[in-house]
């Protein structure tokens, strides 16, 4: 398994939100995707999800900005 801790933006009506998502993915493809992921858990901070990370043992390989 490869895990990242990946920053997302959400647009709604005129307004943005960033949050950080713990993402667990299954492989990564020929060019270099990483495909079969789903997201584990949200969090506000970044700090938080490296925390949370910590907690549960798992090794973050990459880190997307």
């Amino acid at each position: 398994m490869i895990y990242t801790i990946e920053r997302r933006h959400e647009f709604d009506y005129g307004t943005m939100e960033t949050h950080y998502e713990v993402r667990q993915c299954t492989h990564r493809t020929p060019i270099g995707v990483l495909a079969g992921g789903k997201t584990l858990r949200k969090f506000k901070k970044k700090t938080d999800a490296q925390k949370y990370c910590a907690k549960k043992g798992i090794k973050v390989e990459e880190t997307m900005k």
